[in-house]
């Protein structure tokens, strides 16, 4: 059991750091220049690597023996259900507001879609809020149901998205400069305030999807 969890943690690494680096700006530019014409179906392959890989990573994780880390009472597993639903919509909300950007089929159809900074729905709240219902799916999952495997999964995504987010406020600001500065002011990143100060109407979202 010990061998199996640890490849799991060898093939959550291993995806992200792929798809991290897939996804970086100068290994972008470096296809670019070798594909030319064809770059654009590039992002529409990345975005069916990171699936089939996605999918073949849970397969083995649901398909080893793991056992739990605890006893969940039933209040907590209660708890966590309703906590991961609230993630999952979240997630679902965001995918399909940018599902043009996920996929890649805006560069298939070479529809040009300007990057701009507007603050509306859950950008109100959040700087971040796809990353916000991944966090609260993942978590809440894992205290429904705190198996080994589970926590591994959760642990590894978790530095992981960190680690990007990090990476991606740096590449917000050198996109949108002192806008995405000002908007970063005045809304938090992942956790919402409790008192809520509606941000300038002038101020537009991030298009962080690249």
């Amino acid at each position: 059991m010990i061998q199996s969890h640890f490849f799991l943690a060898l093939l959550w690494i291993v995806y992200c750091t792929l798809h991290s680096l897939l996804a970086a700006s100068s290994v972008k530019l470096w296809i670019q220049k070798r594909m030319r014409a064809g770059y654009k179906y590039y992002r529409i392959a990345y975005t069916i690597f990171s699936f089939l890989g996605l999918i073949a990573i849970l397969i083995y994780q649901f398909s080893i023996s793991s056992r739990l880390l605890f006893s969940p009472p039933q209040w907590s597993k209660w708890l966590g259900l309703v906590v991961m639903i609230a993630g999952g919509l979240v997630m679902l909300l965001m995918i399909w507001k940018y599902f043009m950007q996920l996929s890649g089929i805006r560069w298939l159809t070479e529809e040009k879609m300007e990057a701009r900074l507007e603050v509306k729905g859950l950008h109100r709240f959040v700087r971040h809020p796809l990353y916000m219902g991944t966090f609260l799916f993942l978590w809440g999952w894992f205290v429904f149901n705190p198996m080994i495997s589970f926590f591994i999964a959760t642990l590894i995504i978790t530095i992981y998205t960190l680690i990007g987010l990090e990476l991606e406020e740096k590449k917000l600001i050198d996109q949108f400069g002192d806008a995405y500065i000002e908007y970063k002011k005045k809304v938090p990143r992942l956790i919402p305030r409790l008192r809520y100060k509606m941000p300038d109407a002038g101020y537009q979202i991030p298009n962080s999807v690249d």
